[in-house]
């Protein structure tokens, strides 16, 4: 009787505790794993209209007065675009989790390298009013993955109208030393060919 009690405590118990073990990190795998995944069913069902509208102003009369002025200070191998999503100027480098958390986040404005699309600068834009800044906070997690992947951020007020040339040195002192030193060659060869 104790040698089948001594079988059973030096044998069975452990792969006995070894399988509860190993059933509660599945269970544990799964719930983790439906709470950080989409939903699966995305689809639109046949026979129902969508419940959407169009959105009337994809920005507003001050972003697209900041908008015209930043075109016009960019040099002519930047473009500027407004509501960029955070997806779409980074990739996920193993974990997930940090991507997740800016999958549905946007940036104000980013201007992009014209080849190739490189993103080179976001522009965090906010009003003057205290109430207003505090209601459009920069996310956290945004700054984090920009700083991770090397894209600055340049916080501009917004202004009822802008000095095209102090943008663009504002601009220009936020952008990496390296872009700056790209786009002086671009423009140094652009002046020399003429």
């Amino acid at each position: 009787m104790s040698r089948l009690l001594n079988t059973f405590t030096e044998i069975f118990l452990p792969l006995i505790i070894l399988s509860i073990g190993i059933v509660l990190s599945f269970v544990l795998y799964k719930h983790l794993q439906k709470k950080f995944s989409k939903p699966i069913n995305t689809t639109l069902q046949r026979n129902s209209t969508p419940q959407v509208k169009l959105k009337e102003n994809y920005c507003t009369e001050k972003e697209m007065i900041f908008l015209n002025a930043l075109h016009k200070a960019l040099p002519r191998d930047c473009i500027a675009f407004p509501n960029v999503g955070v997806s779409k100027l980074i990739e996920p480098k193993g974990n997930l989790i940090d991507y997740k958390s800016v999958l549905d986040k946007y940036v104000d404005v980013c201007v992009f390298l014209r080849k190739g699309m490189k993103p080179i600068l976001v522009i965090d834009l906010y009003e003057p009013s205290p109430i207003a800044q505090q209601l459009k906070k920069f996310d956290d997690n945004v700054l984090a993955v920009l700083n991770e992947v090397k894209i600055p951020v340049m916080h501009k007020q917004i202004e009822s109208e802008y000095n095209v040339e102090e943008l663009k040195v504002e601009v220009l002192k936020k952008m990496n030393n390296t872009t700056v030193a790209y786009l002086k060659d671009k423009i140094l060869s652009e002046v020399n060919k003429k």
